[in-house]
């Protein structure tokens, strides 16, 4: 959400620079057709340039300003997300482990959601007004109906307004059909028609909608029409009328200053600005040198700007990859869950670190082999109660992923600590259970029997079934709180959410379902804690007796029962 206001915000600020360019230098020039298609650009550039981003060498004297420049953007986007984090990151991680979808919202969420609100409240409305005045002319036409006149399609309008064009349409006062003023009238009207002008206004129109919060964006659209009347004006005295009888018409014709976004009125509140300019001399060499400059200027910036989003970007991996470079990896693109902070589960000399890039396996820093785990392990002194610290790029295939879990399986190695990181870099836990390796007869182990439909008709066990491949998955969290819920209401405890992947998923999409997973269960046992005893579920401390009681009250009957199923032929 940050990075579409940030998006926003970069644009509007773009565009205002942009527009004051043409205020400043190309507004009073005569190169219309120029200005037209300047202001068009500039709006188009606003939203594209934002998003775009490539390496070039700039010069020398660029090189400074430019990285300047960027470092300026990075910081105050920075600053931003802070603010956008802030609770996450001034609370406890047990707490930051809470927020989610379905978690309460702070007020720093409730506010971001309030913006978004308005937003998206100023956008509909925009629209339903373009809407409106579309409805609104066809409806004129519809009532009125229209006649062929030199190729345009002339209404004549009972109620006295002033004469305008939509498309190929002409709108006129019936009283004024046949007068030597239509005649002028009809002239300047046919240039908007023929060079399209409604379409720039349409054009222009449904991209203020969704940029009606800057007051640039509608001072844009007036400079746009005063542009369209320019050229309308100056092609009528091209084609002989007298200067003197066409600005009469104009102030003669000043019936009302109301004028519809998406229409040209022949006579708008800026008639003097339009008399003015056609008794001003036309641009000459200074003014095609002004332009060019213009040109020139508008193009640079450009090129900065998109220059500056790639060192942003190259700014922002770098920072990423120091924030997971540690005594676990080197680079390594966690995959991003957002919403989960946490400390880790153990301490640094009860566990492995376990490294995937590329289907190269290191563990402790040191290559191996997969079917070296076993040995690895035991030559490490870890404990039987030791944790496998997996840290895996978001890009890794999960084929790699599945030899690995077998083989932790078969050495009876199942508690592994799942590290992902958070979209500002913070760590990001998701413990798992793996399950017992089918066939191994360890001991102390028990054999876990093959759940699948029949077996779970046998014993009356539900199984909620969920593919941790493909695409990342929201709902899944809702879908295992419902299903969980519906259990408790049934009195059942003897359920299953199954999960399963394919070897060609990517290990970020399956890691992020899985937390999705786990904060459905998570979600229904903070809401016990709370009824219960008004306690955070995940800050109850298992080493004090009093909350070891109440964890084990908490979860009762409600078993957090996820299980990885089988690849097909085992």
């Amino acid at each position: 959400m940050d990075k579409f206001i940030w998006y926003l915000m970069e644009s509007s600020v773009l565009l205002a620079c942009l527009y004051a360019l043409y205020v400043l230098i190309l507004r009073k020039e005569t190169f219309f057709s120029l200005n037209r298609f300047y202001l068009i650009a500039i709006v188009l550039f606003s939203l594209a340039i934002p998003l775009l981003s490539f390496d070039f060498d700039p010069a020398p004297a660029a090189q400074l300003p430019i990285r300047q420049l960027s470092e300026a953007r990075t910081i105050y986007y920075d600053a931003f997300a802070d603010w956008t984090y802030a609770h996450q990151q001034t609370t406890t991680p047990t707490t930051a482990n809470q927020s989610s979808w379905f978690s309460e919202l702070n007020w720093t969420q409730l506010a971001l959601w309030a913006m978004v609100g308005v937003y998206l409240i100023g956008v509909i409305v925009c629209l339903s007004r373009t809407v409106w005045a579309v409805q609104w002319i066809y409806g004129l036409i519809r009532r009125q109906g229209w006649e062929s006149l030199d190729n345009l399609k002339v209404v004549k309008v009972k109620n006295p307004m002033a004469p305008f064009s939509f498309l190929n349409y002409v709108f006129v006062h019936e009283e004024m059909m046949g007068t030597t003023e239509f005649d002028h009238i009809l002239a300047h009207e046919r240039t908007h028609v023929q060079q399209r002008h409604s379409l720039d206004l349409i054009f222009v129109q449904l991209l203020a909608a969704f940029f009606w919060f800057n007051p640039v964006i509608w001072q844009l659209i007036k400079s746009l029409k005063t542009t369209h009347e320019y050229i309308a004006d100056n092609k009528i005295l091209n084609e002989g009328y007298s200067l003197v009888e066409y600005q009469t018409l104009l102030l003669r014709q000043l019936i009302s200053n109301n004028s519809y976004g998406l229409v040209h009125n022949f006579n708008l509140s800026f008639i003097k600005k339009r008399i003015t300019m056609m008794t001003n001399k036309k641009s000459g060499a200074m003014g095609k040198v002004k332009v060019a400059l213009a040109l020139i200027f508008t193009a640079g910036f450009s090129m900065a700007m998109i220059q500056c989003n790639s060192a942003a970007e190259e700014s922002t991996t770098i920072t990423s990859e120091k924030s997971t470079i540690n005594k676990f990896s080197d680079g390594v693109k966690l995959p991003v869950i957002i919403g989960r902070e946490g400390a880790y589960y153990a301490t640094e000399s009860d566990l492995l670190n376990f490294t995937v890039v590329n289907d190269r396996l290191t563990i402790d820093g040191v290559e191996h082999e997969v079917d070296e785990i076993a040995e690895v392990i035991a030559a490490s002194g870890l404990t039987t109660n030791g944790i496998i610290a997996l840290r895996v790029d978001q890009d890794q295939k999960m084929k790699m992923i599945r030899a690995i879990q077998t083989e932790l399986r078969k050495a009876n190695r199942r508690k592994v600590l799942q590290l992902g990181q958070s979209s500002l870099g913070q760590t990001v836990e998701s413990p798992m259970l793996l399950p017992p390796m089918k066939g191994a007869n360890l001991p102390g182990v028990p054999e876990m029997p093959h759940i699948d439909d029949a077996y779970a008709k046998e014993h009356d066990i539900d199984i909620l079934k969920i593919f941790l491949g493909k695409h990342a998955n929201l709902n899944y969290q809702k879908l295992t709180y419902d299903f969980v819920i519906d259990q408790m209401e049934k009195g059942k405890s003897n359920y299953v959410v199954s999960t399963k992947f394919s070897d060609a998923d990517s290990y970020g999409t399956y890691l992020q379902n899985w937390v999705y997973i786990q904060e459905g269960f998570n979600q229904i046992y903070q809401e016990r804690s709370q009824s219960m005893y008004g306690k955070n579920y995940l800050e109850l401390n298992k080493e004090i007796p009093e909350e070891k009681a109440q964890y084990d009250a908490i979860r009762k009957g409600i078993p957090r029962a996820i299980s990885l199923a089988e690849p097909e032929g085992c």
